[in-house]
């Protein structure tokens, strides 16, 4: 697994979730060292991965999502050799285990649905063992603290982040990054406090 982009996070934790291109423009112009690409078109996909790649940035392709492009091996495989980004995003046992051959760093999406939800997920991290599990939504410490401590792996908090004391929490927790769509919180300085322009109310 490639080391660097994941001591990035650490000490960049904020991950920007981008849904479109204008959203990434933001992004790019944002210190986020990690970028989540959701939803985005097949039309675009590698121009977009590519334009993260010259900034320097880490690109995640949450595979399940995009448009156009069929959800299997040979989706996958045109992904890898076409697209090339640092790596992709699924809840699927299979695609984890093949982008992983590929070289491609994995992303297992976890949704915290119920206790069984945990269960099988964790079973599933288990078997495929994903580089990372993202568990959603990232608003609850108790269960990001529980999943980090028993699925041995680095884990990401996403979903209903709203506030820079969100954001806190899910690391304090145990997260090492955390993913968000909202634009004003991704300026958020870690190193400073959590300064930024906009007061909490206003990010509300």
């Amino acid at each position: 697994m490639p080391e660097s982009w994941l001591a990035e996070l650490r000490r960049r934790p904020i991950i920007a979730a981008v849904r479109d291109e204008a959203a990434l423009g933001a992004a790019l112009a944002s210190p986020a060292a990690v970028i989540f690409l959701l939803s985005v078109k097949l039309l675009n996909l590698e121009q977009l991965v590519q334009r993260v790649r010259r900034e320097e940035r880490a690109a995640f392709v949450h595979l399940d999502l995009i448009e156009g492009l069929s959800k299997d091996l040979h989706g996958l495989r045109w992904l890898a050799q076409r697209a090339r980004p640092t790596g992709i995003i699924s809840t699927r046992g299979s695609i984890l285990s093949a982008a992983g051959s590929m070289g491609l760093v994995t992303v297992q999406r976890l949704f915290l649905l119920d206790s069984q939800s945990v269960r099988t997920g964790l079973e599933l991290a288990n078997n495929v063992r994903p580089d990372v599990v993202e568990v959603l939504p990232g608003i609850l410490p108790d269960a990001i603290a529980d999943v980090w401590h028993r699925c041995g792996r680095p884990v990401i908090a996403g979903g209903m982040i709203t506030t820079g004391q969100h954001i806190r929490e899910a690391l304090e927790s145990g997260a090492s990054g955390v993913s968000v769509s909202n634009q004003q919180l991704w300026q958020l300085d870690c190193d400073t406090g959590w300064s930024s322009p906009q007061t909490e109310a206003e990010l509300r």
